[in-house]
C-alpha cells in the first residue's frame, strides 16, 4: 500500500510539472538554442550574454527561415530542392549577404565573430527552415 501512494504521489508530481510547461514555436526553440550554445563559446570576462534579451532578439532572425520552408512546402519545393537550398544556405555567397559591417569616424569595420557562433546561428537556422518545411511547429 505504501508503494502505491508513493507511486501515485510521484505520478502526480510529473503531471503537474508537465502541466506547468509552456509550447514554444520553432523559431524561439532554435533562438534559445543558438544562443545558450554561443554562450557558452563566449569567455570574454569583461562582457556578458543577456540571454533573454538576446533570445527576444533573435527570433525575428530564426523566423525568417521557418517562414521560409513553409512557404517553400506550400509551392510545392521537393525534398531535394529544399536541401539544394540548404546548401544555398551554407554557400559563401550567402554568408555575404547577411555580414554586417559597423561605421565609426568614416571608417568601416567588421566585427570579430567567430566561425564556430557563423555556424551555430547557420545550423540552427537550417533546422528551423526545415521545421517550417515539414510542418513542425
Amino acid at each position: 500500500m505504501n508503494n502505491t501512494s508513493y507511486n501515485l504521489t510521484l505520478l502526480l508530481a510529473a503531471a503537474l510539472l508537465c502541466a506547468c510547461t509552456t509550447q514554444t514555436s520553432s523559431p524561439e526553440r532554435h533562438a534559445k538554442h543558438a544562443i545558450y550554445q554561443i554562450d557558452s563559446d563566449h569567455f570574454d570576462p569583461n562582457s556578458r550574454t543577456l540571454i533573454t534579451d538576446t533570445i527576444r532578439m533573435s527570433v525575428p532572425f530564426f523566423d525568417q527561415f521557418y517562414q521560409e520552408g513553409k512557404k517553400d512546402r506550400a509551392n510545392g519545393l521537393t525534398p531535394q530542392q529544399a536541401k539544394e537550398k540548404e546548401n544555398y544556405f551554407r554557400s559563401p555567397e550567402f554568408a555575404k549577404m547577411w555580414e554586417r559591417k559597423q561605421h565609426f569616424i568614416n571608417t568601416e569595420y567588421s566585427p570579430s565573430d567567430s566561425q564556430k557562433q557563423k555556424n551555430i546561428l547557420m545550423n540552427e537556422a537550417i533546422a528551423a527552415y526545415y521545421d517550417g518545411y515539414e510542418g513542425r511547429s
